[in-house]
């Protein structure tokens, strides 16, 4: 039996169900003016194609929700110096980031041009209602963070970002000099990319005025030509909440070396799409296992739901996917003939795993945010090599910092400081132990070295769990993710 499907197949199109619109200007000449209302409840130009930042103007990204939610689980505070002693954590941190976009934002229709969704993101009456101040400014730095990963990620071509305070560089990890959140390398440009986030109601001109004086004072530090991006994210103001939706604003130049900069790399930037397949490249893959370490602790030591075997079909012989650009399982041709053909004749799943170009990703339900995360056996195997060697690291760094008597200049200063060097002092351990493990990442990853005794907990499920009507799915060449339509996001919509 054949997987492929027959050549001249068309793809057909597809309705997304989660799928909505966000309003985006691009600016790179400098200027940091606020987007006036009159402009940018009109955006109609589609967003382009491509692993590239487009041209200056005003777009209308169309995306969705499972993109999104996708990005809010890569975005946040590596915890790898905690969560190596306690992975069973890393189901919370993932409700964590999910949760409050469930929380506060609501999904609308409104008129949208040929080709856009029709609907768009506002806030809830949860957030309208039911927070206070200090809850809306802790809402809006995660969601600036999460828009920021959403589109230098999901829609820039950048494979993974890092915090910059994880990168180990003195002079970049100084919280005096007030630098920007995070950095990664686009594998198209050749280059890092800078990356500040911003997000409140009423954005405006001195938020940005502020975002990009932080870019500066990191593009100071560093030898190397760079981009700097700063990601404008803006929530309604309470007299407009029923009428605005959530919009965003992006400048971006390209910095020359610092003559005084002393910075002529940015270490551990993940590579991505188009690059060599991960078995050939210990490096990268050791990037992308360390982007997916997070997923891969829930998934092994978490108290996720209905753990299983997904086959989905492989990509041929296009290029590595992107890493962080999620596809549509409704949009991917191998998989929807591999579910249609293959496994709706019943065959036994001993053949269905042997037929060409199929890819089993291990999948687990995180509780309580009714999401559907999964890596594909060889990452998951490779994560597995990465995670012991975290964990054989001697505990040196303070775990819980709080047990500490503070001085007067306060808790959370003092507990920051502290967080900063317990990670310093981790990576500058861990990186002795990479050496041999590079190469031992590659060939688990090869093998799909995943341990017989958790095989034995999962289920094998070839088609897709008609939990809640059923999921929306969505994958990488080495991810899956997926949303069930009962999502708060979805469901109040419906």
């Amino acid at each position: 039996m054949a997987m492929i499907p027959p050549t001249g197949v068309e793809d057909f199109g597809f309705s997304l169900e989660d799928a909505f619109d966000i309003p985006v200007r691009v600016l790179s000449d400098g200027t940091l003016n606020r987007w006036h209302r009159s402009r940018w409840p009109k955006a109609a130009q589609p967003w382009p194609g491509g692993d590239a930042l487009p041209g200056d103007g005003e777009y209308l990204a169309t995306t969705t929700w499972r993109q999104l939610v996708m990005a809010a689980t890569g975005a946040g505070r590596d915890l790898a110096p905690w969560l190596r002693q306690t992975p069973h954590f890393a189901v919370n941190e993932l409700v964590a980031r999910v949760s409050p976009l469930q929380a506060y934002l609501s999904l609308r229709d409104v008129p949208a041009p040929e080709g856009g969704a029709g609907r768009r993101l506002f806030v809830s009456p949860v957030y309208r209602h039911g927070t206070e101040r200090s809850a809306h400014a802790a809402f809006g730095y995660h969601l600036g963070m999460t828009m920021a990963q959403w589109l230098t990620v999901g829609m820039g071509g950048l494979p993974a970002t890092v915090h910059l305070e994880a990168s180990g560089i003195p002079e970049l990890t100084d919280p005096s000099k007030r630098l920007p959140d995070l950095y990664g390398n686009h594998l198209f440009e050749a280059m890092p990319w800078l990356i500040e986030a911003k997000a409140r109601k009423e954005l405006g001109l001195p938020d940005m005025r502020s975002g990009q004086g932080q870019l500066d004072r990191a593009s100071e530090e560093i030898a190397v030509p760079h981009r700097q991006v700063l990601c404008g994210t803006s929530l309604p103001g309470t007299d407009r909440w029923e009428s605005d939706s959530l919009f965003m604003m992006v400048h971006t130049a390209i910095a020359a070396p610092s003559p005084g900069g002393g910075v002529q790399h940015l270490p551990n930037a993940p590579a991505g799409g188009g690059a060599p397949p991960l078995s050939e490249d210990p490096e990268d893959l050791l990037r992308v296992a360390r982007d997916q370490l997070l997923v891969f602790r829930a998934l092994a030591f978490g108290a996720v739901e209905d753990l299983r075997v997904v086959p989905l079909g492989g990509a041929g012989t296009e290029p590595r996917r992107s890493a962080g650009r999620a596809e549509p399982l409704e949009r991917d041709v191998n998989t929807r003939f591999l579910r249609e053909q293959a496994l709706g004749l019943e065959v036994p799943y001993e053949w269905v795993r042997e037929l060409p170009g199929v890819r089993e990703f291990i999948v687990g339900r995180i509780p309580g945010i009714g999401l559907h995360l999964g890596l594909s056996r060889g990452l998951y195997a490779a994560c597995a090599r990465l995670h012991q060697v975290q964990a054989d690291v001697p505990v040196e760094e303070r775990l819980f910092p709080a047990e500490r008597i503070f001085s007067r200049r306060g808790e959370d200063e003092e507990r920051e400081e502290i967080s900063r060097e317990a990670r310093r002092s981790f990576y500058e351990r861990e990186y002795g132990r990479l050496g041999r493990a590079r190469q031992e990442m590659a060939d688990a990853y090869i093998r799909q070295d995943v341990p017989p005794e958790f095989l034995r907990r999962v289920r094998l499920a070839p088609q897709p769990p008609q939990t809640g009507g059923g999921l929306l799915e969505a994958r990488t060449d080495e991810t899956y993710v997926a949303v069930e339509r009962t999502d708060p996001v979805l469901a109040a919509r419906r």
